[in-house]
């Protein structure tokens, strides 16, 4: 074993050891052989999700720029109108205006 390479436990389910196993015996490999596989494949699926997560971000921030470079920027406080709108319906309410 190259110095490189490191020793782990790792605790399996019964059903994931025994598949693992079941696996390892099919392919006439070692259990260690298979799980080191298996962990590889899991590592590059989840380096593909995150670059797919990336360039989905990307994309939406380049759209959010089309839109900005076409429209512009709404000049008002979104918040601050409908908070204002709020205050005023309820004074509605409470003067009997409603």
């Amino acid at each position: 074993m190259p110095q490189s390479d490191r020793n782990t436990s790792v605790l399996l389910l019964p059903e994931q050891y025994n598949t693992i196993a079941e696996l390892a015996n099919t392919q006439d490999r070692t259990i260690s052989e298979v799980v080191r596989d298996i962990i590889r494949l899991g590592l590059e699926t989840l380096e593909r999700e995150n670059a797919n997560h990336q360039e989905t971000l990307e994309r939406l921030n380049q759209r959010r720029l089309e839109y900005h470079r076409l429209n512009g920027t709404y000049p008002g406080d979104p918040i601050a109108e409908v908070r204002a709108e709020r205050e005023r319906q309820i004074e509605t309410v409470i003067k009997g205006e409603a």
